[in-house]
């Protein structure tokens, strides 16, 4: 059965939201090899984590969320030599409204709408690029629809993700974003799930397209349940082959 507020491991937002009061806290670490720098071309081995995630429902079809990625890294990358690895991660903050709540077997409409802060840092104290992120707001607007398929889910995001460039002041990438995503539940206590998630359109190193598929199960009932995923980056700027982990 699905859990209210749940995300993890999932990227795409379901428009269903959770009764008020609801509190969720998500955590979890990512992993992907062969994530290209945005700044060299060269690739190596990338982590986030770990990630904390605060999700509040005031009403029952309002959902409130803070996000941080408490620490991101790189391993593998030649030439690196003594610039840092590692830096603070970004933090998200999130609305969603349940604008239509489906009737059995009718789909539940909704939209989210979120920024991402900058915490992590373009350049160390020597003034050397990083390349871990790009240290730029982004804002984004979706529309969110979840349709029941049987006993299973599919959830259906699109919308604007406005990236702040990088090395370019005062401009811009705007890109389409999309999320699809399929839920079934296997058992009482086991799920599996499958998406493909990101965002198309021009894009600029550090404000790169990109696109990762997850194949995911997530395990347990109650209050407590944990989840793992593999990943595939699409777009090059993914990385090849990943994992995530959390609960």
């Amino acid at each position: 059965s699905p859990a209210p507020a749940q995300n993890r491991p999932l990227l795409p937002e379901p428009a269903l939201t959770a009764p008020a009061g609801t509190l969720v806290l998500e955590t979890g670490f990512d992993v992907v090899a062969g994530e290209p720098s945005y700044v060299t071309g060269v690739e190596r081995t990338r982590w986030d984590g770990p990630l904390l995630r605060l999700v509040y429902s005031p009403a029952r079809n309002v959902e409130l969320d803070i996000e941080w990625v408490a620490r991101v890294g790189v391993t593998g990358e030649e030439g690196r030599g003594d610039i840092q690895s590692s830096d603070w991660g970004d933090a998200t903050l999130r609305a969603k409204w349940r604008i239509v709540e489906g009737e059995t077997g009718h789909p539940t409409v909704g939209a989210r709408f979120g920024v991402v802060l900058p915490q992590t840092s373009y350049e160390d104290v020597e003034f050397n690029p990083l390349g871990l992120g790009p240290n730029t707001l982004r804002a984004f607007v979706e529309g969110l629809l979840t349709q029941p398929i049987g006993r299973g889910r599919l959830h259906f995001d699109a919308g604007l993700f406005l990236h702040d460039e990088v090395v370019r002041a005062h401009d811009q990438r705007d890109f389409v974003s999309y999320a699809l995503a399929f839920e079934w539940p296997a058992t009482g206590r086991l799920a599996l799930l499958a998406e493909v998630t990101g965002r198309a359109g021009d894009g600029e190193p550090g404000a790169e397209v990109r696109s990762e598929a997850r194949a995911a199960l997530r395990l347990g009932s109650g209050r407590l349940k944990w989840d793992a995923a593999l990943r595939r980056g699409i777009a090059t700027a993914d990385g090849t082959w990943g994992v995530t982990v959390g609960f």
